[in-house]
């Protein structure tokens, strides 16, 4: 009962697809669960994605990596979310700071970081450190970080919430505002004044390691500052990226969730027929399958945008807020379809939901995304 959406793909994104699909059967599926039991992000696993080519691959011949359109990337995307949400995020953060450095550094900083970034020299575990942590606990703001300028670069301070890959990342882009306005620094591990905490616990997205990263006065090299000051558009290129990659992984769980369900309903009896030909349960799947579609073809019109150097800011809402509300919906469902098993950690279907809602959240809340639609038509957009 698996969904099969190749037709009408470019070959490299079903090529691209296709190893994704494998390495997310042989290693994500085992990983993930494993990682959402013991609550030990496995970092091994997501060297092994870059071994297998998954890292950042949107980087360019020039640098090492495929070059491949944001089609490819969604494609690969939703097999791995399908395979583990919590691990396909933290690849995903290649691909992200991959797009960081080619937008905003120099042709030094590419060759320097961009092979390292999608495997194809030694391999550099990135983080993206975008979103400023609250000053004190209650605050109901956020105190962005500081970047001020000295004699040998830069001295960068704040704190930084929910970065991906954060502990174990070789490099780190980090968001910090400057006199003349927002920049993009590519800082180091081991970098004085840089310092990640221990991991955030949260009760879905185990895989994924997720930390707070301290800034206390780091002193950084001038080479570290990718760019000129731009406002925050490279960090909102990052974002519409991010978005659309998010909701192509929660395709993914959503799909894999609709598979497992749809497997149960034909095989499961009960008052002597298949529990899928009761109306409520195959109504339910149905619901499900016609959600799944949509909200692909949602993260394929994002996909699009991006390629064709339209904004996505918009769309990448719409599809991150689509498939984010499908995959909770369809985890839901399938706990529903088998019951009282379904609550239990003998199935995935739980472990599935709370990925999803993880994941949902990844980039704002649904008001959050709903607001920039709304925004979007107010301007007659």
């Amino acid at each position: 009962m698996a969904l099969d959406f190749s037709e009408g793909l470019p070959l490299d994104a079903v090529a691209l697809r296709d190893v994704a699909h494998d390495f997310a059967s042989q290693r994500l599926r085992a990983a993930g669960a494993a990682a959402d039991r013991g609550g030990n992000p496995p970092q091994g696993v997501l060297r092994e994605a870059g071994e297998v080519g998954l890292w950042a691959p949107n980087v360019p011949e020039e640098y090492g990596g495929p070059g491949v359109s944001a089609l490819c990337q969604v494609a690969m995307m939703e097999e791995l979310g399908w395979g583990n949400l919590g691990l396909a995020l933290g690849i995903a953060t290649q691909a992200l700071c991959a797009l960081a450095v080619h937008r905003a550094g120099d042709d030094a900083q590419k060759a320097r970081l961009l092979g390292g970034l999608c495997g194809a020299e030694e391999f550099t575990l990135g983080a993206l450190a975008l979103t400023d942590a609250q000053v004190a606990d209650g605050e109901a703001g956020a105190s962005p970080a500081t970047a001020d300028a000295t004699a040998g670069g830069w001295r960068l301070t704040g704190r930084k919430t929910f970065v991906a890959n954060g502990r174990a990342a070789e490099v780190t882009i980090v968001r910090a505002r400057g006199e003349d306005g927002e920049r993009l620094f590519a800082v180091g591990r081991g970098a004085a004044g840089l310092r990640a905490s221990g991991r955030i616990d949260t009760s879905g997205l185990r895989a994924l390691e997720l930390a707070e990263v301290e800034l206390d006065g780091c002193e950084v090299p001038q080479e570290a500052c990718l760019g000129a000051a731009d406002g925050g558009e490279t960090a909102a290129a990052v974002v519409a990226l991010g978005r659309t990659l998010a909701a192509a992984g929660l395709v993914g769980t959503a799909r894999a969730a609709y598979e497992e369900a749809s497997a149960y309903a034909r095989s499961r009896k009960t008052f002597g027929k298949p529990i899928i030909e009761h109306g409520q349960v195959g109504g339910q799947l149905a619901q499900m399958r016609l959600r799944i579609e949509a909200a692909r073809l949602m993260v394929y019109r994002a996909a699009g945008d991006l390629d064709a150097q339209r904004s996505a800011k918009v769309s990448s809402a719409e599809a991150v807020y689509l498939a984010g509300e499908t995959a909770v919906a369809a985890a839901r469902a399938g706990v529903q379809a088998f019951g009282g098993y379904g609550f239990t950690q003998e199935f995935p279907l739980e472990m599935w939901l709370r990925d999803a809602v993880g994941g949902r959240l990844a980039y704002g809340t649904g008001d959050d995304q709903l607001m920039e639609v709304a925004q979007a038509i107010a301007a007659g957009v």
